[in-house]
């Protein structure tokens, strides 16, 4: 907890004078998460490659990998996420998009459809830099009809 409590205070310690942007247009971002899925609760990482198409709107594919003792559930996407709010440094967002899901025995069939929709907040550190999260609803058709993934902690920067 308290390694928390100093990652969150380093973090807002950074100045706010100036507007920050995670990248500009053209370049590319990648970002990766830990966090857990809910119905089924499994541990979660995510990846993300994001084309910058302009300060608000980005779009790539996302992997999703659930390991777990009943299996593993992985979903690919590819999907899109908007930016909204003025603030110089936190930055909310909605993103979405649509893929495939895979599963092994913990579901009764092992591909689906696989249909998000999130919304988060990332908070930029420096330049090609940010730290921030997203809560996940999941839809995957006939895999399982929903759930949740939350990557806790994710990290994105400019490559």
């Amino acid at each position: 907890m308290k390694k928390l409590l100093l990652l969150t205070v380093l973090v807002f310690s950074f100045s706010f004078s100036s507007q920050a942007q995670i990248a500009s247009r053209g370049n590319w971002l990648f970002g990766g998460g830990l966090g857990v899925t809910l119905s089924p609760e499994l541990f979660l990482l995510n990846m993300q490659l994001e084309k910058v198409s302009n300060d608000r709107l980005s779009w790539g594919p996302l992997l999703q990998v659930a390991p777990g003792s009943g299996g593993v559930l992985f979903t690919g996407s590819i999907g899109a996420r908007y930016i909204i709010g003025n603030h110089k440094r936190f930055k909310p967002s909605f993103e979405g998009g649509v893929g495939l899901a895979l599963a092994s025995s913990i579901f009764a069939d092992s591909i689906g459809v696989h249909i998000y929709g999130g919304m988060g907040f990332e908070y930029i550190v420096e330049p090609g830099l940010s730290l921030g999260t997203m809560i996940r609803a999941n839809f995957a058709p006939p895999l399982k009809t929903f759930f949740l993934s939350w990557p806790i902690a994710m990290v994105r920067f400019a490559l």
